[in-house]
């Protein structure tokens, strides 16, 4: 018994052994799962799932207005004050405008805005005065040439230019300073050389015996020209009352070139002619706009 007691003494006093730490969990088991978001905010969107929106287009262009309307308004505007052959006439002549020339378009459609809306609209099958300069715009679109001629003239000269009048035949003309007056072969000539080499001259001749067309200025340029009226070009024929005008220019044989208007009245023919060397003429807007007929 003795012994026995012993022993249970010195089990009891004995120190407890280490408890061994649980091992902790294997990386094989997975990956941890991510921690929940904590503030209020939401998680941003996937762009895979929700694409940004497109942007918005811009609305397209407005379809440029019809020009067979146009000119048959203009026509329109006839029937009031002219005979049913001119009307007729006119409106057999909006047939050459649409569909217009290859990229003339736009100087068509402005030409033909003008006529309708125009004043001066006369019943005869030509451009009215007001828009001559719109109308030439399409030939020169035509041929495949830059528009020569603003809307309107400038508002000066150019420097080294005056104002010309000639009292004893009726006319006002804008040239380079210093012209002088000679005899000429069917009349009396009005020219200068500018500084730059350009030669302009105004004839003064008598009327043609024909009225003034297309037909009968190209036979007078023809015969005025000679030779370099195989080059000639005409366009923008303006008829009013008993006066008319004419725009037209020539590349010559010479190596020169002529750029020029007439203007008729029914005392006289009024040659326009600005030359010099080839791609070399010099301003022409106030010389060929600027001419005015005056009282005698």
């Amino acid at each position: 018994m003795a012994a026995v007691a012993v022993w249970l003494v010195a089990c009891a006093g004995a120190a407890p052994s280490a408890e061994v730490p649980a091992a902790a969990p294997a990386a094989s088991e997975g990956p941890s799962k991510a921690a929940a978001p904590t503030s209020d905010a939401l998680p941003t969107p996937d762009a895979r799932n929700n694409p940004p929106a497109a942007p918005a287009s811009a609305p397209p262009a407005p379809a440029p207005a019809p020009i067979l309307p146009i000119c048959l308004a203009k026509c329109d505007k006839l029937v009031s004050k002219c005979a049913a052959p001119a009307v007729e006439s006119c409106r057999l002549n909006c047939g050459k405008y649409d569909p217009p020339p290859a990229g003339c378009g736009d100087p068509v459609r402005a030409a033909l805005e003008c006529a309708r809306d125009a004043r001066d609209l006369t019943c005869a099958n030509v451009a009215p005065e007001s828009c001559s300069r719109k109308f030439r715009e399409i030939a020169a679109c035509a041929a495949g040439e830059a528009a020569p001629i603003a809307d309107k003239p400038p508002a000066g000269l150019p420097a080294g230019w005056e104002q010309v009048a000639d009292t004893a035949h009726g006319f006002t003309v804008a040239m380079p300073a210093g012209s002088a007056v000679k005899a000429g072969a069917e009349g009396p000539m009005r020219s200068v050389t500018a500084a730059d080499g350009t030669r302009y001259t105004v004839s003064v001749m008598l009327p043609l015996k024909d009225k003034p067309s297309e037909k009968s200025l190209l036979h007078f340029l023809m015969k005025v020209m000679g030779r370099c009226s195989e080059k000639v070009k005409l366009d923008g024929f303006v008829e009013k009352g008993d006066r008319s005008s004419m725009h037209y220019k020539a590349h010559c044989q010479d190596k020169t070139d002529w750029n020029g208007m007439i203007y008729t009245n029914a005392q006289h023919l009024f040659l326009l002619s600005a030359q010099a060397e080839v791609g070399k003429i010099g301003p022409t807007d106030a010389f060929f706009y600027q001419f005015e007929f005056s009282p005698r």
